[in-house]
């Protein structure tokens, strides 16, 4: 184990410690403790490739403060772990209720507990935001897009953007785990073909403490539907476990866990949210603006409206888990959306993006379920769905993705009432 003794925190202790002798409103009990390893400030400064080993944890309110802080690293993890000793001001205690909550932490616990100190240890991860992607170029052949391996990337997005004999610009997403992309396709059909490509982040604990850069192109050049002022970050918030004691909001968790230009928002549960990723990679994935063709859905209709929710400045998903919201300048998107125009979503009047069956009241539509990286997508083509099989139209035909019903597939298979292929 690697220990680090961290002076600015016993300094800024020691000033803590004269200036709550009186404490604006120090007196009785202190329901609630509630501590953030990192700041707004502290995060602004990163940029693609920066870390952030270890900050000086911070206290809200007066009738409590941090006097001393030691922390330790994990040398084959990485894994940070904060040593806090908590003191109460005078005139106020602690009692076995008090509640402690720490932003920025994945794990506490509270180790000693007595009514005029408190030890806690915090888990967590260093800071940091990946790498831009470099080298990127298409190898001799003019068969792949290749780049070199960015640092804790678990996989990377790649968009192709190519101009058809029309002169209209199209853009193909993609997921790759490996350096390297198949384009021989674009290559030999269209004259101008360009490949951007970002790094991801994966969905475990310690991939909550890292934010994704920008695209990179081939070209230099990325398309606003692509690009981010900012960097966010997934941070938890952990908070102990006691009878009698109300949660509450931890003030540090409401506030920015962005870096860069602007900021984004963390929520203030142990799974906080933020804007700027997607279902589309479970952990990331899109930051672009999407198209919405009108307010139509892929049937030809729909409300395609936005509701009020976020910051006007935020284009992109929003949520974690199977809880995800789509936002355009600030507002949540409902009805059916397009990210591109085979790829729909539908979110409800909340804006909440809907997965599993939907049935609009007309037809039925498979929104997949999985988090295999296109969570909350339109199915179409042949899906297997609990061991059956179903056919969804592939058709622009004002039916787009709805399943086959009391009709033959393409290839002369028959779907039964319920939609079953047999």
């Amino acid at each position: 184990m690697k220990r680090m003794k961290q002076l600015a925190a016993l300094a800024l202790g020691c000033i803590l410690s004269v200036t709550a002798v009186e404490p604006a409103a120090a007196a009785g009990t202190v329901d609630a403790v509630y501590l953030g390893l990192v700041t707004e400030e502290d995060l602004l400064h990163l940029m693609p490739g920066d870390s952030l080993d270890y900050t000086t944890p911070v206290e809200d309110g007066g009738s409590y403060y941090i006097d001393d802080t030691e922390i330790t690293q994990n040398s084959s993890s990485g894994a940070l772990l904060y040593t806090m000793e908590i003191y109460a001001a005078d005139g106020a205690s602690f009692n076995n209720n008090t509640l402690v909550s720490v932003y920025g932490a994945y794990d506490i616990s509270v180790t000693i507990r007595s009514t005029n100190h408190m030890r806690v240890t915090a888990r967590a991860y260093p800071f940091q935001v990946l790498s831009e992607v470099s080298g990127l170029a298409i190898d001799g052949d003019g068969k792949k897009a290749t780049w070199n391996k960015v640092d804790n990337a678990r996989s990377y997005s790649v968009i192709i953007f190519y101009a058809d004999n029309h002169g209209n610009t199209h853009r193909v997403k993609k997921t790759t785990k490996v350096e390297s992309i198949d384009i021989s396709s674009y290559i030999n059909k269209y004259d101008f073909v360009d490949v951007a490509v970002r790094p991801e982040k994966g969905t475990g604990t310690k991939d909550r403490y890292i934010a994704v850069p920008n695209y990179a192109s081939i070209s230099g050049s990325i398309d606003d539907e692509s690009y981010v002022d900012y960097y966010t970050f997934n941070l938890p918030t952990a908070t102990n476990s006691t009878s009698g004691s109300s949660v509450g909001s931890n003030p540090f968790a409401s506030g920015s866990s962005s870096s860069g230009s602007s900021s984004g928002s963390s929520s203030s549960s142990t799974s906080g949210s933020y804007a700027g990723s997607g279902p589309m990679s479970g952990s990331g994935y899109g930051n672009s603006t999407g198209s919405q063709s009108s307010g139509s859905g892929p049937m030809g209709s729909g409300s395609g409206s936005s509701s009020t929710g976020g910051s006007p400045s935020v284009t992109g998903w929003m949520g974690s888990g199977n809880t995800w919201y789509y936002l355009v300048n600030g507002t949540r998107t409902t009805g059916w959306y397009s990210v591109t125009p085979e790829e729909w979503y539908f979110f409800d009047n909340s804006g909440l993006m809907c997965a599993g069956w939907f049935n609009d009241g007309t037809e039925a539509y498979l929104l997949n379920p999985n988090h295999d990286g296109t969570y909350g997508k339109m199915m179409t083509g042949y899906q297997t769905y609990n061991g059956l099989l179903y056919y969804f139209n592939q058709s622009h035909d004002g039916t787009f993705g709805a399943v086959y019903k009391n009709r033959a597939t393409p290839d002369g298979r028959w779907a039964d009432a319920n939609g079953v292929v047999r």
